[in-house]
């Protein structure tokens, strides 16, 4: 099952923040890649569409501070279920 977020702008008044879907899973890798701060401070990229062994690509390939690496991997349109499968 999709989880929704909910973000409000808080002023005078609270209003929900309306969004529409980001149109291609690229569009945001390219906007991660420029300001990886949006996922975390911490991350440091090392690359993006990395090419494994298996002919397979990683979408995104971080390490924090502490030298833990994170695979960062894009899915527009699937459940977390979906991914996951």
């Amino acid at each position: 099952m999709p989880i929704e977020v909910g973000i409000w702008k808080i002023n005078d008044s609270i209003k929900k923040v309306t969004f529409s879907p980001i149109e291609s899973e690229r569009k945001l890798e390219e906007t991660l890649v420029k300001d990886l701060s949006i996922l975390s401070e911490d991350f440091l990229l090392i690359g993006n569409q990395i090419q494994t062994d298996y002919g397979k690509f990683i979408d995104m390939l971080t390490i924090d501070e502490e030298g833990n690496l994170y695979i960062i991997e894009l899915k527009k349109n699937q459940t977390p279920r979906d991914v996951v499968a």
